[in-house]
């Protein structure tokens, strides 16, 4: 949200200095000398990441787990360089990203924070959960560097200091950039867990100097050199939960607000005991910091509302059901009742409270994204939350408010709406009982609000727990085209490092790429019921290889005359399993036939001067491959916001088709596939379901054929927006 910022201390760059270029070149910066600073240490990490492995696969008891943790040990032995390069590459990647949403103002999101986890693999919750808990337990450890990392960051970007879920050099940045890398770096998902479970603090990157690093590069910009008192005194907390309370939040929001709550109501000095009513127990605006008003005993805590007044409100909310009351609701009447009241009944505490809280509501009914329907029924629950607001400050002051979390409940809860008719969706019903609900029994029992914001919960979890068998056929066959691409992935790879060898004839390079892909494929993607398939066609591929080379000596032509038979009787059977029977399959094997007849005939000693020719020709092909490699991969894809967008993409969010797609309509994002190749989208029962490759969002996106629905807090959103212009 924005905010005006806070005065700085003297020894800060004025922040007007700061340009939104500038800020991000500043955040930027600070990239590579992260990146240089991981790099020194990724070294001395394999070396404790490998003598971990080899003493698990020596100590434990699981002879799985044993030979998982000996074959990543071997892996990452041998090819230690390849694992750097991917760590430095995720963490670079990461943090780029990273620094990209946190300059544009993107809210930060935790990663399991109001996430469905019904469709959850157990595999996925035990990563969340370890990725979770190293994460925190790196923060405990560097707790110093990232508070000030967080108020140096927070100055740059010209905020109050940011929390640590908003920092982009937080741990968990870095937890899951290795654990990316290692992912890539060893396909055998066995090892995946297993690696996670070894990131221990002691095993993992030292954090320390990296922090120490970025925050010494940012005083060199002289960004903050010396950190106040003020901020050094702040008793730790838990950053990594978002605030409830305002003042946390958005200091500079919380003294709007305590400007507009500290005046005195008007007393009268001929007010009879009874006139008034008074709430205690709760403090305004967070418990007594100064922004409640006095009573006649001078107790700052506690609430005067005008008797009179207090019942005129509860007359009109018990008649709100006829038809005349529920049009001019309709018409926002709240600062018709603050003009209405009795001279002396409102303090300039209370005018100011209507005038705050028909500002909230204005916002809501300007709110393209909440239905009329729901509109007018938000509109009915203007008086009791006028009474809350009256009686208890702590509506403005806290988002976890229940009166205020029940405008939002019923906000969210409308974008789920399925039928042009809502009043025929159960769901409607729902919110429509619970409104009356409110009208009928509410006075001031506050927790009326918890108890009907959990029946309305209830509901959505019974239907939720209801679409998940509707979406498991869509969900099984969406696994089961992702293990087909995985499986393609794989086969590619699989070719790729044979052909790339120089040694394979043009026209079997052309069958393998165009044919046995296809069979690898299929191989790979049943390797888990059928492992001997997937050596099966290794196997076939390499003899078919080795048949095409030249054959030099009278016992490696016999070998490859008694082979012959089997090797062609398993490369047609393969062949007849992906039904390859056009002609190029008869022209294949005429060229496979005269090849192998050559080889027989020629000669079995070359010249020297052939056996050069032969060499120099390999060698150059296998050369013009790597070369060709080495270009795409050095190659930078350019940064696709749209692509982005679709990866932070969360089960649960709901998008908004255009007329021009197909599907159209209003989707439940329900599924994402482990691998976010595809997505599964269905209304609020699971019903109406379909799949959507990631390629394919993201052209919707791209082709603005699809919109997210705002999820924010409206009460939230319609708070900071109405105090732009304070009442005063």
């Amino acid at each position: 949200m924005d905010t005006t910022p806070l005065q700085q201390p003297v020894q800060s760059v004025k922040k007007s200095e700061f340009s939104s270029s500038s800020r991000l070149l500043i955040l930027q910066g600070l990239i590579p000398i992260t990146a240089h600073l991981v790099s020194s240490q990724l070294d001395a990490f394999s070396v404790r990441l490998t003598d971990a492995l080899f003493k698990l696969s020596d100590q434990t008891l699981r002879p799985e787990e044993a030979a998982s943790s000996f074959n990543a040990y071997q892996l990452l032995k041998r090819n230690n360089t390849a694992f750097y390069r991917l760590v430095a590459a995720q963490i670079n990647a990461a943090l780029t990203k990273e620094v990209s949403a946190i300059n544009s103002r993107k809210k930060a999101k935790k990663e399991d924070e109001r996430q469905d986890f019904s469709l959850v693999t157990f595999d996925e919750m035990e990563s969340k959960v370890l990725i979770r808990n190293l994460s925190q337990a790196l923060e405990v450890n560097n707790a110093e560097q990232l508070v000030a990392l967080n108020i140096r960051i927070g100055n740059v970007l010209r905020r109050t200091p940011i929390n640590v879920a908003q920092n982009p050099f937080r741990p968990e940045i870095f937890v899951r950039a290795v654990y990316q890398a290692w992912m890539e770096f060893d396909a055998t998902p066995e090892s995946h867990h297993l690696v996670l479970r070894l990131l221990q603090p002691a095993l993992f990157l030292k954090l320390q100097p990296i922090l120490d690093g970025v925050n010494d590069a940012l005083i060199a910009r002289g960004i903050m050199p010396d950190l106040s008192d003020a901020y050094r005194s702040k008793p730790k907390r838990n950053d990594t939960t978002r605030s409830d309370d305002i003042s946390d939040r958005d200091p500079y929001l919380h003294d709007k607000l305590r400007s507009i709550f500290s005046g005195n109501p008007v007393a009268s000095s001929q007010q009879k005991s009874g006139d008034s009513l008074q709430w205690t127990g709760r403090g305004v605006g967070g418990g007594g910091n100064g922004s409640g008003s006095y009573s006649a005993d001078g107790n700052a805590d506690a609430i005067l509302v005008d008797r009179q007044f207090f019942d005129y409100l509860t007359s009109i909310q018990r008649l709100v059901q006829s038809n005349e009351v529920v049009q001019a609701l309709q018409q926002s009447p709240l600062r018709q009742l603050s003009q209405q009241a009795a001279p002396d009944s409102l303090t300039q505490v209370d005018q100011s409270t209507i005038e705050l809280l028909a500002r909230i509501f204005d916002f809501v009914f300007n709110d393209a994204s909440i239905p009329e329907d729901v509109k007018n029924l938000i509109a009915q629950l203007q008086i009791p939350t006028l009474k809350v607001a009256l009686l208890d400050k702590d509506f403005f002051f806290k988002e976890s408010h229940p009166a205020r979390v029940l405008i939002d409940a019923l906000a969210k809860s409308s974008v789920q709406f399925n039928t042009e008719s809502h009043a025929e969706d159960p769901l409607y019903h729902m919110i429509e009982g619970i409104v009356d609900r409110v009208q009928q029994e509410f006075d001031e029992q506050i927790d009326l609000f918890t108890d009907v914001v959990a029946d309305l919960e209830a509901f959505l979890k019974e239907e939720e727990e209801k679409a998940q068998e509707a979406i498991s056929r869509p969900v099984a066959e969406a696994l089961k085209q992702e293990k087909m691409r995985i499986g393609r992935e794989f086969a590619e790879h699989d070719v790729a490092i044979r052909v790339d060898t120089g040694e394979v004839a043009g026209f079997l390079e052309a069958f393998l790429l165009e044919q046995w892909i296809r069979i690898l494929t299929i191989a790979h993607s049943v390797k888990d019921k059928k492992p001997h398939a997937l050596e099966n066609a290794l196997k076939t591929m390499d003899d078919l290889i080795w048949s095409l080379k030249p054959k030099n000596s009278a016992e490696e032509r016999k070998l490859l005359i008694t082979k012959l038979p089997a090797m062609l009787s398993l490369l047609n059977a393969w062949l007849n399993a992906i039904k390859w029977d056009e002609p190029d399959r008869v022209i294949f094997f005429s060229k496979l036939a005269e090849r192998h007849a050559a080889i027989a005939r020629a000669p079995l000693e070359f010249s020297p001067r052939r056996q050069l020719e032969i060499a120099v020709n390999i060698a150059q092909r296998a050369s013009e491959r790597r070369l060709d490699r080495h270009v795409q991969d050095q190659i930078e894809q350019p940064i696709d916001e749209w692509s982005e967008q679709v990866d932070i993409l969360d089960r649960g969010v709901w998008l908004d088709f255009s007329p021009e797609s197909d599907p159209a309509g209003r989707y439940k994002l329900a599924w994402v596939s482990p691998k976010r190749t595809r997505y599964i989208f269905t209304n609020r029962q699971g019903q109406d379901a379909f799949s959507l490759s990631g390629e394919e969002l993201v052209a919707k996106f791209r082709g603005g054929h699809v919109n997210q629905v705002v999820a924010d807090s409206v009460v939230d959103r319609a708070l900071v927006e109405a105090l732009r212009d304070p009442p005063t």
